[in-house]
């Protein structure tokens, strides 16, 4: 039986919308029956489990992207594919689904872009038995006030939490924290903690001067409730973006993981600065910022948007000599991929990959023998389980087991 792909990609599309009428069910169900291959694929992309780990980001769907997805796995489509998915710029080759991240495109979350033949590669990385980790529900961040007092964000209900040095503290809609200033000029000065753990959901604050700051898993800043003197000074470690509220008679600052500072004017920008990382890197979406290393501002460099300032220990120097460099040609959608959803990794090794999960996932990553050599290039949709990112993430022969919070490495 001989069907367009183009009109199989429909039928499937109508299919997740509970659109099929019975001559269309009748048309899907004679494709399927029509060879095993397409069997197969039909019970690929219609995978319940995969469907359940994607519904929460249901609003990221986009009908045109999906639909060329799915025709990217059809038999016989690949003429039928646009140009810019079968060959665009930064993706050269077409790509491979799997079950899981196919259906997860399917209702909105992330794709996953592995540069790999259709349909060719079978995962070999194997899990042990039946143990798997949810990808974050909530967020599990905790507040803690200029007293010592701590307020679980989670299980604190929506309204008023406190008032600081003149600023109301208010949790908004979907867990959001934001500082509401009451007072012109309050005299104290007090300072607050953000912290977000491991396996926690980016949590979102806005701080009592309009800045807005977007916290990633295992991530905390601290902050004056209400910013006092000739400067807004903030400090964090892990990972953030702000989006920096304008004034140019108080600027904004940033010490970065105690290794960095960050000058600001009004403007957008991502600061990774995890300590298990080699390096602090802040990336400029929009503005200016004078990045400097602490205590050494004859060290510094003056970033323009889309330009990524990349501060490291200097190899074969004595006590800690820094080396400061500038990335002119950043890929800032990876760099923001974790904001909006995605795990995203370009040339990344197993090492920096398995960083990034046991933040999200809450997991000890152990290796047994040699650390593998791999590269891995794509991006994945974050609402996955575990087991379903590390059966999708790789065809080389990367095996691992759960047990408990701990995944282990073998080659």
């Amino acid at each position: 039986m001989a069907t367009e792909p183009t009109h199989i990609a429909d039928l499937l599309l109508r299919h997740h919308r509970g659109a099929l009428s019975d001559a269309d069910r009748h048309e899907l169900d004679a494709w399927v029956a029509d060879s095993e291959e397409n069997a197969q694929l039909y019970q690929e992309l219609t995978d319940e489990t995969a469907v359940q780990a994607g519904i929460r980001e249901i609003e990221r769907y986009d009908e045109t992207r999906v639909r060329e997805r799915i025709l990217a796995q059809l038999p016989g489509a690949f003429s039928a594919i646009p140009l810019e998915v079968r060959l665009s710029a930064r993706r050269r080759l077409i790509i491979r689904w799997s079950a899981a991240a196919a259906v997860i495109i399917l209702l909105g979350t992330g794709a996953w872009w592995f540069m790999t033949s259709r349909r060719t590669a079978t995962p070999v990385a194997q899990a042990t038995g039946p143990v798997d980790i949810a990808a974050p529900a909530r967020n599990r961040a905790i507040l803690t006030l200029s007293s010592g007092q701590q307020v679980d964000l989670d299980s604190a209900a929506s309204g008023d939490l406190a008032t600081q040095g003149g600023a109301q503290i208010v949790k908004g809609a979907g867990g959001v924290l934001a500082y509401q200033l009451k007072v012109e000029h309050p005299g104290e000065l007090l300072y607050n903690t953000l912290t977000n753990p491991r396996g926690s959901q980016v949590v979102t604050l806005t701080l009592s001067d309009g800045t807005k700051v977007w916290l990633n898993a295992e991530s905390s800043i601290r902050y004056p409730a209400v910013f006092v003197g000739s400067d807004r000074a903030v400090e964090m470690t892990g990972e953030a973006y702000f989006e920096v509220h304008t004034n140019a008679s108080q600027p904004f600052k940033v010490m970065a993981g105690g290794r960095e500072e960050v000058d600001v004017l009004g403007t957008s920008f991502n600061i990774n600065a995890y300590e298990d990382e080699p390096q602090v890197k802040t990336t400029l979406l929009d503005g200016s910022v004078r990045i400097a290393v602490a205590g050494n501002n004859k060290l510094s460099v003056l970033l323009q948007p889309r330009q990524q300032a990349q501060l490291f220990i200097a190899v074969g120097m004595d006590k800690g000599g820094w080396n400061l460099t500038v990335d002119k040609a950043v890929d800032v959608d990876q760099v923001m991929a974790w904001k909006n959803g995605l795990f995203s990794f370009t040339k990344a090794d197993l090492p920096t990959v398995m960083r990034q999960l046991a933040r999200w996932y809450n997991v000890d990553v152990a290796y047994e023998g040699n650390i593998p050599k791999r590269a891995f290039n794509g991006e994945i949709g974050k609402m996955l389980t575990l087991d379903q990112v590390l059966k999708v993430l790789t065809k080389t022969r990367v095996h691992y087991s759960i047990e408990g919070n701990k995944l282990t490495i073998r080659p």
